[in-house]
């Protein structure tokens, strides 16, 4: 436990000096992670770079990937990974090596290594792309080398003097035709033309799967079930009964109490998301929130396989090999029903959320409005 306290101690206070008084950094593991109304990065050796604040500037190399969001971003050095900026303001001065993926209401481009991506209000590209670009925004004015294929949807694009375009260039406007391109940036037969309705229409919406695909991750899923709540059963047979009576008996108070305990998982990645430090954790927050929801799915298979076989005559199973058969049934059952459109998915998060609920009325033993100790 000691060693627990001084863990938390030393990720809540900042390793690194600070450039503005407001400014909060932590170094950890090689990466650096900094936040407050304004935050300059000027003198620190870093792999990846975390920001957050009014106003973000890294103005320093690193050696891995930017990931900056605020209301003025601005990259002013080179960035040997990716680049990830979010903000009203984004410049991007610096070289980066790798892809970039920027959004704003004004955003500035200057070289990149591989694709681009970006989206605004005015978007202007002013350095050599080294891949694709795909950009979205009300204008966009290209004045560099773009050496792979564009995709753009703008009401107004404009090209520079020093503008090229290597691959192919679409383009998506309400009035596709007259958006005029020198034959010096692209000829016309790399130039394909679309209307702004066909831009949703190219975006893939949907993946296809097939029957094969369905009955392997049906199968997956009742063996997983099936193999888990067996070995529940062999390690804790009478948790997992007074789980299983807890179900049945109780299901809208599980299933209240199902759905608080996942709430207060989930809301952990927001709260937690609200600090700096917080992001750390965050990921374990929502790999608890996820390791949750399935221990509830396996409780709620195994109770739903018992009720099930109850209902045809069948005793509460004692023994390890009829309890396996009943998470099993129960998982057939849960998996059918679930590929219902819209209403299997209700009753499968019903059900999850249900015995989740009994896993934590049997562990933790939750009660509303229970008498306050006497005082002494």
């Amino acid at each position: 436990m000691q060693r627990i306290s001084f863990l938390i101690l030393y990720l809540f206070l900042p390793t690194l000096a600070v450039a503005q008084d407001d400014a909060n950094f932590l170094e950890l593991g090689g990466d650096l992670y900094g936040g407050g109304s304004a935050v300059v990065v000027a003198d620190a050796a870093a792999n990846d770079v975390f920001l957050g604040a009014q106003d973000t500037t890294l103005a320093v190399p690193i050696a891995g990937s930017a990931h900056l969001v605020g209301q003025t971003v601005i990259i002013a050095q080179p960035v040997a990974g990716n680049a990830y900026a979010a903000g009203q303001t984004v410049m991007l001065s610096g070289a980066v090596t790798g892809s970039a993926t920027l959004a704003g209401q004004t955003v500035t481009i200057g070289d990149i290594g591989r694709n681009l991506r970006a989206f605004g209000q005015s978007v202007a590209v002013n350095g050599t792309v080294g891949g694709a670009a795909l950009i979205a925004a009300q204008s966009v004015t290209f004045n560099s080398i773009v050496a792979g294929d564009v995709a753009v949807n703008a009401n107004k694009i404009d090209f520079g003097p020093a503008a090229k375009i290597g691959g192919t260039l679409t383009i998506y406007h309400s009035d596709p035709a007259s958006i005029s391109v020198p034959n010096e940036v692209a000829p016309a037969e790399r130039i394909t033309r679309k209307t702004v309705e066909e831009w949703s229409e190219d975006a893939p919406t949907s993946i296809s799967v097939g029957r094969q695909t369905i009955w392997r991750g049906i199968l997956s899923t009742v063996t997983t079930v099936t193999v888990l709540a067996a070995i529940l059963a062999a390690l804790i047979p009478a948790k997992l009964s007074h789980m299983r009576a807890t179900f049945l008996a109780q299901p809208l108070r599980s299933f209240w109490f199902g759905f608080l305990s996942l709430s207060a998982a989930i809301g952990t990645t927001v709260v937690l998301a609200m600090s700096l430090i917080g992001l750390l954790a965050t990921p374990l927050s929502i790999v608890l929130a996820i390791i949750l929801g399935f221990a509830g799915y396996i409780v709620g298979g195994y109770a739903m396989g018992v009720g099930l076989l109850g209902m045809i005559g069948r005793d509460v199973p004692g023994a390890w090999i009829e309890r396996a058969l009943a998470a099993a049934v129960g998982a057939i059952v849960i998996a059918a029903v679930g590929l219902v459109p819209i209403v299997g998915w209700l009753v499968v998060l019903a059900v999850s959320l249900t015995g989740l609920g009994a896993l934590c009325i049997v562990f933790f033993r939750p009660s509303f409005y229970s008498e306050a100790p006497p005082a002494n």
